[in-house]
């Protein structure tokens, strides 16, 4: 397979146009349905579905420009890194962390990596999932730091992290789990086990949280309003556990039964590199609790 006929056909694929691919390599429009012409009759197989005016790719071209979108990935990501070798002449890395997991976590693990590794410079990027992935995936990123998340690329290592167990805290001090009830409960809608530690607490002291308010997104928004009073929540403790040191916030219940961890994600082609084995190690290592 020749990988110029590759790059072509994959730039027609993902512009969905002959001028638009043509345009982003710099040459005629004419040599561009050429070499994809000489690209199909090489594979022995129609690459494009000529019968419409649109650009529609055949099942073949379909299978052909997933693979090569991986291909031209790992490219993207080799030149990125070759280029940050020679032009920092030092390892770095380029660490990437949803919310939940970035304002709880980094500052404290960072402090720790760099006490240790202080030959390995690093940048940080806090943002949501999908963002990283996305980063993750054309290089911007080497190593991501999730909240529990389902990812079933092969070109991807999920690497488990410490459980932790969710906690009930509060402002205020409570001397039953039924006064607790009686106050605002705010949640985290569409967090599965978060549902389930609630659940788990109704169910074992016979109680029912129904004064809820539902927050999504940023979880320091969260914690103010529990700072202020506003309610009580239900976390992983990793996510709370500054607070819970320092006694600002209180440990009403531990629900053990109900666990979350996060995770470090990475592309299995940096999986060999010095300073990307160096922080997983640590991260691996690295405790809270």
């Amino acid at each position: 397979m020749d990988l110029h006929y590759l790059r072509i056909f994959y730039e027609v694929a993902k512009e969905g146009s002959f001028t638009k691919a043509a345009n982003r390599l710099y040459i005629n429009q004419s040599a561009v349905s050429i070499q994809v012409k000489k690209f199909e009759e090489l594979l022995n197989t129609k690459l494009f579905d000529r019968s419409s005016k649109k650009i529609k790719l055949t099942y073949s071209g379909e299978v052909l420009y997933k693979m090569a979108e991986e291909i031209f990935q790992k490219v993207k990501r080799a030149e990125k890194e070759m280029s940050r070798i020679i032009e920092l002449d030092k390892a770095k890395i380029s660490i990437g962390a949803s919310p939940v997991i970035g304002e709880p976590l980094i500052p404290k693990l960072m402090k720790g990596f760099s006490m240790v590794h202080s030959e390995i410079e690093y940048d940080i990027r806090i943002a949501e999932k999908k963002t990283l992935l996305k980063l993750l995936r054309e290089g911007e990123l080497d190593v991501i730091l999730l909240d529990a998340e389902h990812i079933t690329d092969n070109n991807l290592e999920v690497i488990d992290v410490e459980e932790f167990p969710y906690v009930l805290v509060s402002k205020r001090d409570y001397t039953s789990l039924e006064d607790v009830t009686e106050d605002t409960l705010i949640t985290r809608n569409y967090i599965p086990n978060n549902e389930e530690a609630i659940a788990t607490l109704e169910s074992k002291y016979k109680v029912s949280f129904e004064n809820r308010v539902p927050v999504r997104g940023s979880l320091e928004v969260i914690k103010e309003m529990v700072r202020e009073e506003v309610g009580n929540v239900i976390l992983p403790y990793y996510s709370v556990y500054k607070e819970i040191e320092a006694g600002e916030f209180k440990v009403i219940e531990r629900v053990e039964s109900v666990s979350d961890s996060y995770h470090m994600v990475i592309t299995k082609d940096k999986r060999a590199l010095l300073e990307i084995i160096k922080f997983i190690n640590f991260t691996q290592n690295f405790k809270i609790m």
